[in-house]
């Protein structure tokens, strides 16, 4: 019996007149999430990177040339929230894998764009990231990573609907 189902246990021995089965499916996620999160953190740290940090670097880097997005463009498709941003992107310019950049037409919109080094680091952090995560996957045939997918994907939107 793993963790998960332990404490599915223990609330049916000791409050029989609750369904604690959504336990089985959040408390998984969470252990998944915060597995995962915790790995993670740990492959970024030789690069001097967070999870955050990394996060704006993928998501300039996946906007394509010029690897450019505004502040507001990264908070909306970003895993930092607005308030987190600007200290990340003040620590990113700072180490210089990105710069800021005024719109030429407008003074009021500036732009956060990879510098080449920048772009070079995440590059290289995201193939190995990638690889590690294939690797926690190895054991999984691919309908198994299909259906996890799909059900994960409708997980998401019942809670985003519940919520």
């Amino acid at each position: 019996m793993d963790p998960v189902d332990q404490v599915v246990a223990d609330w049916a021995r000791e409050r029989p007149d609750l369904d604690a089965s959504p336990i089985a499916i959040f408390g998984r996620v969470r252990r998944i999430a915060d597995l995962a999160a915790g790995g993670l953190r740990e492959y970024l740290a030789p690069y001097g990177l967070t999870p955050g940090a990394f996060d704006i670097l993928c998501n300039l880097r996946r906007a394509g040339r010029p690897y450019r997005k505004t502040p507001s463009e990264l908070a909306a498709s970003s895993l930092v929230t607005s308030g987190a941003l600007t200290g990340r992107l003040d620590a990113l310019e700072r180490d210089g894998l990105i710069r800021r950049r005024d719109h030429r037409g407008d003074r009021r919109v500036s732009y956060a764009e990879l510098t080449a080094a920048g772009g070079k680091l995440i590059d290289r952090v995201l193939e190995g990231h990638l690889d590690r995560e294939e690797a926690l996957l190895a054991n999984l045939g691919e309908a198994d990573r299909e259906d996890i997918e799909r059900v994960l994907a409708l997980l998401e939107s019942a809670v985003r609907r519940g919520s």
